[in-house]
């Protein structure tokens, strides 16, 4: 039942704990619910359902499921997010070779520009990546 979550941001994990205070005070053990978030349950209750009923509560109003379309498969959506990083990698490292050869650059010259063309195409790619992630995936399993 308590089987953790796949969530985008890796931050919503729960976490049921006895609420000492308000169990002493009521003479029963009662329990609450946090989240690894920052969220804590406002009222302790009596059994360990209920407080994560209470989490899964919040965990759907932080969540959502993913904004791509539902005809093409998560399979076929990654695969596509994977062709398109080489893509925009490959045309960051023709571009660093275009400016090497339009500028006849050589020695000390051409390394650097081949390891910024290298560097540019992995930030290019990476940022594709993070700014597609929530039509590629689901945010929750």
């Amino acid at each position: 039942m308590l089987e953790r979550f796949k969530i985008d941001d890796g931050r919503h994990l729960p976490d049921l704990l006895v609420d000492e205070d308000a169990s002493a005070a009521a003479g029963i053990v009662l329990r609450r619910a946090v989240c690894s978030c920052g969220w804590k349950q406002d009222a302790p209750v009596g059994t360990r359902e209920e407080a994560f009923a209470r989490y899964l509560d919040h965990a759907r109003t932080r969540l959502g499921p993913t904004r791509g379309p539902d005809w093409l498969p998560v399979g076929v959506r990654i695969a596509l997010l994977l062709v398109a990083m080489v893509a925009f990698a490959m045309g960051c490292y023709v571009g660093g070779l275009a400016v090497i050869s339009r500028l006849d650059l050589t020695g000390p010259g051409d390394a650097i520009a081949r390891v910024t063309a290298v560097g540019l195409a992995f930030s290019a790619a990476f940022t594709l990546m993070v700014a597609a992630r929530h039509y590629i995936a689901p945010t929750r399993a």
